[in-house]
């Protein structure tokens, strides 16, 4: 199976300058556990990825305001390790395995097109 029949699309994206706090309400609001860091969707010209897990280590377990923190005050920044649209499901999971991660951007002759996660994988294995 290719990535490209498992993966998310449209992409979830967040500027850099914006708060933690406009993060989050994306993130529930479109139901992700992460967001990439990007402008008008193209990582190439992005900064990298926000996920729940960074926020509540970076902000909230510092006691810091969500609403003062800046997205690219607590992202990993790029570059990202990506997968191509045409790798296998297989592939991937390798990626995420070997670099200890649960999300991938996939992309398309360097430009963004999507975004598999480990929960993605699972779905192939039912």
């Amino acid at each position: 199976m290719k990535v490209r029949d498992l993966m998310s699309y449209p992409i979830a994206t967040v500027l850099p300058e914006d708060t933690v706090l406009e993060a989050i309400r994306r993130m529930v609001g479109e139901k992700k556990g992460s967001m990439l860091v990007a402008r008008d969707g193209l990582l190439k010209e992005g900064l990298g990825i926000v996920t729940t897990s960074q926020i509540f280590q970076k902000v909230f377990s510092q006691g810091l305001d969500p609403s003062r923190v800046k997205v690219m005050d607590i992202m990993t920044p790029a570059p990202l390790i990506t997968i191509d649209l045409d790798a296998t499901t297989k592939e991937a999971a390798r990626l995420m395995q070997e670099h200890n991660i649960r999300r991938l951007p996939v992309v398309k002759n360097g430009a963004l097109v999507g975004i598999i996660t480990s929960k993605d994988l699972l779905r192939c294995v039912e």
